[in-house]
């Protein structure tokens, strides 16, 4: 009976400790992710109300909306390379959907850049880091 009693204070005592040296401000996103670098066809120099999003968009149904599975926006992204990191759902990625990932940089919501070519995400290629090219948006 005192084995029992001391294994579950043992227990306590650990579980109280891995709660105190946990920061709970570092939350972790456990979801899989798509990771990978957004560059341009020429040298650029973006402004500081640059905006860049990255979005994971399910393109199976022709001739209906994409189907946006996962979107992440960055401020003053900085310069190219740009580095992504773009966490979708469990099941997000199947080999019976057909998937790309689309890349767009705003200033001051008017759209200058952006990825002209389809970039497919396929369970194969998820894991593996992406490459998208963007191309300049013609001027207003």
């Amino acid at each position: 009976m005192k084995n029992i009693t001391l294994f579950f204070i043992l227990c306590a005592v650990a579980l109280f400790s891995a709660g105190c040296f946990s920061d709970p401000g570092q939350a972790r996103d456990i979801r899989p992710m798509l990771m990978g670098t957004v560059r341009f066809d020429d040298p650029v120099v973006l402004p500081r109300a640059a905006m860049l999003t990255v979005r994971l968009l399910d393109v199976t149904s022709e001739g209906a909306p994409a189907v946006v599975l996962a979107e992440r926006s960055r401020s003053n992204p900085g310069g190219s390379p740009i580095a992504f990191v773009l966490p979708y759902p469990f099941g997000g990625i199947t080999a019976s959907r057909r998937y790309v990932i689309e890349a767009r940089i705003q200033v001051e919501g008017r759209l200058r850049y952006f990825s002209m070519e389809a970039h497919v995400v396929t369970p194969l290629n998820a894991v593996k880091p992406h490459e998208i090219t963007l191309k300049q948006a013609k001027a207003d």
